[in-house]
């Protein structure tokens, strides 16, 4: 009974005392924006999780690739031919995926009127790459454009577009799969015919895959209500028979805001994030959508907003796995834009509001356009650096942050999950007490510095336990979890 009671007392006090963080290392510029460009960068992780970054170069309208090398990335690799242009917009571009050593991009082949949706595609991890090969089977005079793309754990792409008769008219998305890693592509499918009226004409749209489960993701345009749907398949990209409004906020404009969504499976709900300024002014979402037993919109959270009521968020991307959810997005006070990001560990998305922070160090100028990836226990950033010009990279480790119980000491603990049982304790501490879940004492071994504590389990069993320590007086309660 003294167990249990010391649990629930631990139990209570680490979700009441902490909250995870970013754990961010040093800004990485993955190329010198005045020769290579800095348009919309997106990123892929490869075998061994290590991260390719593909960007555009609006001027040359050319389309660049970078692979991480230790501590850097490789020379850049224009992955166009000479006579091919893509279309690049600070709201568009190409889109990357990976799994293991292929890796497929996808981009939009000017002239915008004629050219083509292309990917190309790398077997070796993002070294080398492919010619063009084309995926939309558009043939009837009209236009494709805007699009992204998902790849399943066979490392069979899918890749979304936007389809026009001519003239730009009846605006729909379809959908075009590979059962060959990219080397060929199925027809077109229209697979969000019974979504009344039209797409929104000029807004990007995601395709998220997760094992069977397949969903296109949205903005539709209903006489000038502009929300997010979902088309969801859970036999992998066969049927589409399942839709969902997963924004409902009945936002009313005239003209396309050209803001698109994004989202993730995770435990049993489909995550999709976006922006909207159904309230007044840009703010950004996230919405929960049961996939299991049926398909249906549960809930929608407005991240926190700036301080300035003024201010604006668009552009949010979200990752994750099992109960950590990671999301990035831009946010401006006045006119200046930062990039922020917030994580939860518990799989509730509620409590990515009570850990908004800046990703950024330097807040003269623009950054924009983010995008994020979660694996094994890292945070992958990228985001355009207007100041710079440049391309930036940021990984992060997911930490704990223990308030004591005075509200005033903070204490940091990362890499939080991890699975070597090893963690690294910033601030000052006395004493270091930790415990499993029945509430018995569990054995570690710690190494102090005058800024930090290095603890170590020595027992290598993964779990969840719960740090307590303690600095004149002041106790500070963390959960730790070793995968």
């Amino acid at each position: 009974m003294k167990r249990i009671l010391l649990f629930n007392l631990l139990f209570c006090w680490t979700f009441a005392w902490s909250q995870p963080v970013i754990q961010w290392g040093p800004e990485i510029i993955v190329a010198d924006g005045t020769t290579y460009g800095n348009i919309r960068p997106r990123i892929a992780l490869t075998a061994d999780d290590i991260p390719v970054v593909i960007w555009g170069k609006g001027s040359a309208g050319s389309l660049y690739t970078a692979r991480r090398n230790g501590s850097a990335f490789n020379t850049p690799v224009n992955i166009l031919p000479a006579n091919v242009e893509t279309y690049l917009t600070s709201w568009t571009g190409p889109d990357i995926s990976a799994k293991g050593d292929t890796v497929v991009a996808v981009f939009k082949a000017l002239p915008l009127e004629t050219g083509h949706v292309l990917t190309v595609r790398s077997t070796d991890g993002g070294i080398t790459w492919s010619d063009t090969i084309r995926t939309d089977s558009h043939n009837n005079g009209g236009v494709a454009w805007l699009p992204s793309m998902d790849m399943d754990e066979n490392g069979n792409p899918s890749i979304v577009y936007m389809a026009h008769d001519p003239i730009w008219s009846a605006p729909r998305y379809v959908v075009s799969h590979s059962a060959d890693q990219g080397l060929t592509y199925q027809s077109e499918m229209n697979i969000a015919t019974s979504i009344p009226d039209e797409a929104c004409d000029c807004c990007p749209a995601e395709y998220v895959i997760d094992g069977n489960q397949h969903a296109l993701l949205f903005r539709n345009n209903a006489s000038n209500i502009r929300d997010i749907y979902a088309v969801y398949s859970e036999d992998d990209g066969l049927t589409y028979p399942e839709t969902e409004n997963v924004d409902q906020l009945n936002w009313n404009v005239s003209s396309c805001p050209s803001t698109g969504p994004h989202g993730i499976f995770n435990n049993g709900s489909l995550y999709t994030v976006y922006a909207s300024r159904a309230t007044g002014s840009y703010r950004v979402y996230i919405s929960s959508t049961l996939t299991n037993p049926s398909f249906g919109f549960t809930s929608r959270t407005m991240m926190s907003p700036p301080l300035n009521t003024n201010g604006t968020q668009n552009f949010p991307r979200i990752d994750g796995s099992n109960d950590t959810i990671v999301m990035i997005w831009q946010e401006s006070e006045t006119s200046n834009n930062e990039i922020f990001a917030a994580i939860t560990i518990s799989g509730d998305p509620t409590e990515l509001l009570n850990t908004k922070a800046m990703v950024n160090t330097s807040t003269s100028g623009t950054q924009s356009n983010p995008d994020i990836l979660y694996s094994n226990g890292f945070i992958h950033a990228v985001y355009q650096d207007a100041p710079t010009g440049s391309v930036i990279y940021r990984k992060g480790t997911v930490g704990m942050v223990g308030l004591g119980e005075n509200a005033k000491s903070q204490i940091s603990v990362f890499p939080n999950p991890n699975n070597t049982g090893t963690y690294i304790i910033s601030g000052s501490t006395q004493s270091v007490e930790v415990f499993d879940n029945t509430g018995k004492p569990v054995r570690f071994e710690i190494q102090k510095t005058q800024s930090q504590t290095i603890l170590q389990l020595t027992e290598d069993l993964p779990g969840v336990f719960h740090l307590r320590l303690t600095n004149d007086g002041t106790s500070s309660n963390i959960q730790l979890i070793r995968l």
